[in-house]
């Protein structure tokens, strides 16, 4: 795919110029023409590519689409191909524009959307959660309704990650701002008192001197280097081994495990994974196929294992609630009791959604501590590092004064 740049009028007579991703110029073209544009000129775009600016799309880029797509078949004066036109102009992400763009020619070509959006050249921007909810919308007769209750959904996922994320990342930052500022310390700062302490000739404490040989090694830039390349090789071999299939499975179990972290990331999980199956059930998507649809939401192997046995259950004609309690690490039982009593009463719908936004709360709770928790102990950490570095620094010089003043 490549990017053209184009000029033109609308219907109106007002200028319209712009970018699209096609195969050629006589596909742009066509594409153009197809938004309602009288082109005028169509050049191949020069400006240089960023990477990220072919990533795949995201879930904002996703619930963006989607909630737009929503509004304007809502509003029932748009036809589907001219709703499809207007989101993909509206679109940043690349990839999701030209699926959309190719969608919409499918589209007028006479093509049914569910049909279209539903496959295997189109898995990369759509998925499965919105496949099934244009099919089960082009089923009622009406998409709008599914599309809006779909973006609804997708701006809860985008709101409850954002906790996560917010949670996770800005302990991080602080870690890594806590290691700098120690590194810096022993690399630049340290070695000078030490140069000082040399010259005097003072006799060096046991704690002095380990202090000074770790300057010495960070000061060292062999030692700055390796250290930066076994690094790196860890980050590669420990992306090469969640590559694997086990390796990926293994991980995702290792971070259940993990103290703080864990809780969080299965409170958010089955926040999330019991607002999607409310929700795909409230609109008439067949059970197995929403439970299929949940393995992916859960975005965890571990999880994923559960609900594809649970679907198997279902399928059966059995009971799934057994499969959640025989897993209390990722199933509490105050969980899979409550999905137990549900599926004996056949109320499914409603208690899976009050569990979602129990643990959606449950969620904020957690992110909101992890912050509180975390801060204080690296704060403490990087006082009780310059702590000793000035200890260290200061204790030869306080023995050699007193040495001195006892020799007077």
């Amino acid at each position: 795919m490549r990017t053209w740049n184009y000029k033109g009028f609308d219907a109106r007579g007002a200028e319209r110029k712009g970018k699209i991703v096609a195969a050629t110029e006589e596909e742009a073209q066509r594409m153009v023409t197809g938004m309602g544009v009288q082109v005028t000129s169509i050049t191949r775009n020069q400006d240089i590519t960023m990477p990220w600016e072919n990533r795949p799309p995201s879930l904002k880029d996703r619930a963006m689409f989607t909630q737009q797509f929503a509004q304007l078949l809502g509003s029932g004066s748009v036809a589907q191909s001219e709703a499809l036109g207007v989101a993909a102009r509206t679109t940043t992400n690349r990839q999701l524009r030209a699926a959309i763009e190719s969608v919409r020619k499918e589209v007028d070509e006479g093509h049914p959307l569910d049909e279209v959006v539903a496959r295997k050249q189109y898995a990369h921007a759509f998925d499965p959660v919105f496949v099934a909810f244009i099919k089960m919308g082009a089923e009622g007769g009406s998409i709008a309704p599914s599309l809006k209750e779909l973006s609804e959904m997708y701006k809860w996922q985008l709101r409850i990650a954002g906790m996560v994320k917010k949670g996770l990342t800005l302990p991080a930052i602080i870690m890594a701002a806590c290691f700098i500022v120690t590194y810096f310390i022993m690399a630049k700062v340290v070695p000078t008192f030490m140069g000082i302490l040399d010259g005097l000739k003072a006799e060096l404490p046991p704690l002095t001197k380990v202090v000074k040989s770790i300057s010495e090694l960070a000061s060292n830039p062999l030692v700055t280097l390796g250290v930066v390349g076994v690094i790196v090789g860890i980050v590669l071999l420990f992306r090469w081994y969640r590559s694997t299939p086990d390796g990926h499975y293994r991980i995702d179990e290792w971070i259940l495990r993990l103290p703080l972290v864990g809780p969080m990331t299965r409170t958010f999980i089955l926040a999330r994974v019991s607002r999607g199956l409310s929700v795909m059930l409230k609109n008439s998507i067949p059970l197995d196929d929403a439970l299929s649809i949940t393995a992916q939401l859960a975005a965890n192997d571990v999880y994923q294992k559960h609900f594809r046995e649970m679907r198997a259950q279902a399928i059966d004609g059995l009971p799934m609630f057994p499969v959640m309690a025989g897993h209390p690490k990722q199933f509490p039982e105050q969980y899979w009791l409550q999905f137990r009593a549900a599926e004996d009463k056949s109320k499914l719908k409603e208690t899976l959604n009050y569990l979602g936004e129990m643990y959606n709360d449950e969620v904020t709770t957690q992110v909101e501590g992890l912050t509180t928790a975390i801060e204080p102990i690296l704060i403490v950490f990087l006082g009780g590092v310059v702590g000793v570095i000035v200890v260290s620094v200061f204790l030869p010089m306080t023995t050699m004064m007193n040495s001195i003043g006892s020799g007077s």
